[in-house]
């Protein structure tokens, strides 16, 4: 993955949307739409692909959403809204 220190990464709202239109629109498609580099957008989907499901009766932990300001803290805390870690 690239550096993306100096970049513009999407909020939780945006990683959420990609979460559900992914498959629907093209990485350019939310590039533009979202005003993010390209290369923001793949990393967030690489990031996307790596979360797994919280298994039937299992918690979310309460950690997941602790913010850092990394790409990796935002789009975890997108997955925990949606039954991901």
């Amino acid at each position: 993955m690239e550096d993306l220190a100096r970049e513009r990464l999407p909020t939780i709202e945006q990683v959420e949307t990609i979460m559900v239109e992914f498959g629907a629109s093209t990485v350019d498609d939310f590039s533009e739409r979202f005003a993010l580099d390209r290369a923001v957008v793949e990393a967030t989907i690489d990031c996307l692909r790596r979360l797994q499901r919280v298994p039937a009766g299992g918690a979310v932990p309460a950690i997941a959403c602790f913010r850092d300001d990394t790409l990796e803290s935002i789009v975890r805390c997108a997955g925990a809204k949606h039954g991901y870690m």
